[in-house]
C-alpha cells in the first residue's frame, strides 16, 4: 500500500497551527487564558489530523500509554470522590486534562514534518525572554515597566503588573531556549559564550525579582551544564562564578534583594528539617497533605480537592491554601500512592538517564551512555522541574502548565529523534 504523503505545503489549517505555535511564547505572557487556549486548539488539532491522515502509530508509545492511564485514573478518582465538581470541573478543570497529551502529540508531527518551524519558535521565543528580562530591569533601575506601570511591591513585576510571577515564567522558559540554540547552533565557544550571556542575563533578573523558588531553579539548571556538560567545563564555571560575584554585589547594592535574601536563609534555617529550599509555612501545607493522604493512602481524597478539604476542615484552617506547594505532597494526598507512582516513576527515570550520563562522563569515559549536549541539557531541565526538595506551583496550574508541557513535548520529540 502507497504511504500517503502528508501535503504540509498550502496547507491554510497547518500554517494557522503553526503561527499559533510560533506565537505561544508571546501569548504566555498574556496571563493563563490565551496561551491555553492556544495550547488546546493545537492539541485539538493533532485530533483532526490523526482521522484525516491516519496518524495513529503516534499514539504506539510508552510515554502515550503512561499519560493516559494517569487520565484515566485522575478521571474515575475525581468521579467516585465526594466532591466530583470541585474535583473535576471546578477552579483549573483537571478533567480537561487530555488536553496535554494531543499538544505533545501536535508538536511532535508539526517539528518532524516542518524542520523550519523550530528555527522561528526557538527565535519568538529568544524574543520574549530578552523582551522581558529587559523590561524587568527597566522597572528596578526606574521603578516603572515599559508600559509606565509601577510594580505594587517590593518585587520586580516587570510586564505581568500586579503579578508576583516574573521570575517563575524567566525559569520555566529559559532553560528551554538554551536546549533549543544548542540543538540549531551547536556548542562551539563563541555560540558557548552567546548561551551564558544570555543564561547570566536572566539569571541575575530573576534574583533581582525576589522569587526565591525560581531563583533555585535556574541556579540549580547552571550548575547541572558545569558538572554534566563534556564542554569547555573552565569557561562555564568562570560565567558561573561571575554571576554568583555580581548577584553577591547585588545583595549588598539593593536593600530590597539584601532584605529578601536575609529571610530566606532565616526560613531555611528554621525549618524542622534545617535548610531544606522551603518556609517553614510550607511544611504546614505538607503536614496537611500528608494527613490527608493517611485518611486515604492508595486512593487520596480526588484530584484538586486539597483547597475544598482544607477550608471545611477545621484543623485545617490555621494552615489552609490552595495547594500544598510541592508536587509530590499534592498528588500523595489528592490521588495517594498510585497517583504518586506516576510522576515519581517519571523523576527517577529521569535521574537514570543523568546518572548513566554521570557516571560514563567522569568515570568510565565510555560514550555509551553521553547524551548530546541539547538533549541533556532538555533532561537536566525536566529533572529540575520534577526536584522534590523545592517549591513548586499546583500541579493544575493551566498557565505553568503550558511552559511544563511544552517543555515535555520537546522532550517527547527529541527522544523519539535520538532513538530513531
Amino acid at each position: 500500500m502507497k504511504k500517503m504523503k502528508i501535503p504540509l505545503e498550502g496547507s491554510w489549517h497547518l500554517k494557522f497551527i503553526s503561527y499559533l505555535l510560533i506565537l505561544l511564547p508571546i501569548a504566555m505572557v498574556t496571563g493563563p487564558f490565551l496561551p491555553d487556549l492556544f495550547l488546546s486548539i493545537i492539541g485539538c488539532y493533532f485530533i483532526f489530523v490523526t482521522f484525516k491522515y491516519r496518524l495513529f502509530n503516534y499514539y504506539k508509545n510508552l510515554f502515550v500509554y503512561i499519560f493516559c492511564l494517569f487520565y484515566f485514573y485522575l478521571l474515575i478518582r475525581g468521579l467516585l470522590s465526594n466532591y466530583p465538581y470541585e474535583s473535576l470541573i471546578k477552579y483549573n478543570g483537571p478533567i480537561f486534562y487530555f488536553r496535554y497529551i494531543f499538544f505533545i502529540l501536535c508538536l511532535k508531527y508539526l517539528l518532524k514534518e516542518n524542520q523550519i518551524l523550530l528555527k522561528y519558535f526557538t527565535y519568538s521565543l529568544l524574543t520574549v525572554i530578552l523582551f522581558v528580562s529587559t523590561d524587568g530591569y527597566f522597572q528596578w533601575m526606574t521603578g516603572y515597566n515599559f508600559f509606565g506601570f509601577q510594580s505594587p511591591s517590593i518585587r520586580v513585576t516587570g510586564v505581568f503588573n500586579s503579578e508576583e510571577i516574573l521570575g517563575h515564567f524567566l525559569a520555566h522558559i529559559t532553560p528551554l531556549l538554551i536546549v533549543l540554540l544548542t540543538f540549531l547552533h551547536g556548542t562551539n565557544k563563541k555560540q558557548i559564550f552567546f548561551y551564558l550571556s544570555i543564561l547570566m542575563f536572566v539569571e541575575i533578573m530573576i534574583f533581582i525579582s525576589n522569587d526565591r523558588a525560581a531563583f533555585l531553579k535556574i541556579f540549580q539548571f547552571t550548575l547541572l551544564l558545569i558538572i554534566l556538560s563534556s564542554h569547555f567545563k573552565l569557561f562555564r564555571l568562570l560565567s558561573f562564578i561571575i554571576s554568583t560575584i555580581i548577584i553577591i554585589f547585588l545583595i549588598k547594592l539593593a536593600p530590597d534583594s539584601a532584605e529578601r535574601f536575609q529571610h530566606t536563609v532565616s526560613d531555611v534555617s528554621s525549618t524542622k528539617i534545617p535548610y531544606m529550599p522551603w518556609a517553614p509555612s510550607h511544611e504546614t501545607h505538607f503536614a496537611i497533605a500528608f494527613d490527608m493522604f493517611f485518611q486515604n493512602p492508595i486512593f487520596g481524597q480526588g484530584p484538586q480537592l486539597f483547597k475544598t478539604l482544607c477550608q471545611i476542615t477545621p484543623e485545617y484552617l490555621s494552615g489552609c491554601t490552595s495547594h500544598p506547594h510541592n508536587y509530590y505532597f499534592q498528588t500523595l494526598g489528592e490521588m495517594g500512592i498510585i497517583g504518586f507512582l506516576f510522576i515519581f516513576i517519571f523523576f527517577i527515570y529521569i535521574f537514570v538517564q543523568l546518572f548513566k550520563h554521570f557516571i560514563s562522563l567522569w568515570f568510565t569515559k565510555s560514550k555509551k551512555n553521553i547524551l548530546p549536549d541539547y538533549y541533556l541539557f532538555l533532561v537536566s531541565f525536566v529533572f529540575i522541574l520534577l526536584w522534590p526538595l523545592i517549591p513548586h506551583q499546583s500541579f493544575y496550574n493551566n498557565w505553568l502548565n503550558v511552559m511544563i508541557f511544552t517543555t515535555l513535548g520537546f522532550y517527547h520529540f527529541f527522544t523519539q529523534k535520538i532513538k530513531s
